[in-house]
C-alpha cells in the first residue's frame, strides 16, 4: 500500500498557546491573592483605628464629665467648709450674755411643772441685729401632732419664732436663730409645746427674762 505523503500525525499546534494561557492564569492568581489580602488588611486596620478613635472620644468625654463632677463636688465641699467655719466661729462667740431658761413653778406646789430647762446665748451681729443659740436639756419626745418651739419676745410684745426644737434621745436639743431685734429690745425667751405649724405660742415650758443691754455694733435696729 502506498504511503501517503503528508499524512503524518501532526503535532498539537496550540500547545504553546495553552502554556501561555496557563502561565497567565497562574500569574494573575499569584498577584491577585496578595492584593486581596492587602486590601482586607487595610480595611481591617481602618476599622480598627476607627473603633479606637470612637473609643478614645468616648473616654475623653467620660473624663471631661468626671472632671466636671469633681469640680462641682469641690465647689460644694468648699461651700460646706465655709459654712462650717462660720458656724465654728459663731460657736466660739460667747455672745453678750447667757440667760438661763427655767420652768415656771406649778401653782400651789412650789415645784417646777417640768424638769426641762435651757441656756440661751445672746449675741450681736455686725448689722446691729442679734442672734440667739439655745441649748436645751431634759426634754421628752413631743406628743403626736405637737412640736417644741423656741420663741423670742421683743420689748414691744411681738413673738418671733427662732426655730423648732427637736430633742435627741437623751432629751437635749440645740437650735439657733439670727436677725432678731437688738440687745436693747428684748423681753424674754421661751420654749413652748405647740401644735405643728402654729403661728403663735402657747404656755411656756421654760423661759427666761432678757436683760436690756447697750448696743455695741453700729447700725443697731430701732425695732
Amino acid at each position: 500500500m502506498p504511503t501517503l505523503v503528508g499524512m503524518a500525525t501532526p503535532s498539537v499546534g496550540n500547545e504553546p498557546f495553552s502554556r501561555i494561557v496557563e502561565a497567565r492564569k497562574t500569574s494573575s492568581w499569584s498577584i491577585g491573592i496578595p492584593i486581596a489580602v492587602a486590601v482586607v488588611a487595610m480595611v481591617a486596620l481602618v476599622a480598627y483605628f476607627a473603633a479606637k478613635g470612637t473609643q478614645a472620644r468616648e473616654q475623653f468625654a467620660q473624663a471631661q464629665q468626671a472632671v466636671q463632677q469633681q469640680q462641682q463636688m469641690l465647689a460644694s465641699l468648699q461651700q460646706r467648709v465655709g459654712g462650717y467655719e462660720a458656724q465654728l466661729n459663731q460657736l466660739r462667740d460667747p455672745g453678750r450674755t447667757t440667760v438661763i431658761l427655767q420652768a415656771p413653778a406649778a401653782p400651789k406646789k412650789g415645784s417646777p411643772a417640768s424638769t426641762a430647762w435651757g441656756a440661751a446665748i445672746w449675741g450681736e451681729q455686725p448689722d446691729g441685729k442679734t442672734w440667739m443659740r439655745l441649748n436645751a436639756y431634759g426634754l421628752t419626745p413631743a406628743p403626736a401632732g405637737k412640736v417644741y418651739q423656741f420663741w423670742f419676745v421683743s420689748a414691744s410684745g411681738d413673738s418671733i419664732l427662732v426655730g423648732k426644737v427637736d430633742p435627741n434621745t437623751d432629751g437635749s436639743a440645740n437650735v439657733e436663730g439670727k436677725d432678731l431685734p437688738g440687745v436693747d429690745q428684748g423681753r424674754s425667751a421661751m420654749v413652748t409645746l405647740d401644735d405643728e405649724n402654729a403661728k403663735t405660742h402657747g404656755q411656756p415650758l421654760f423661759q427666761g427674762a432678757l436683760p436690756k443691754l447697750k448696743p455695741e455694733q453700729h447700725g443697731s435696729p430701732q425695732k
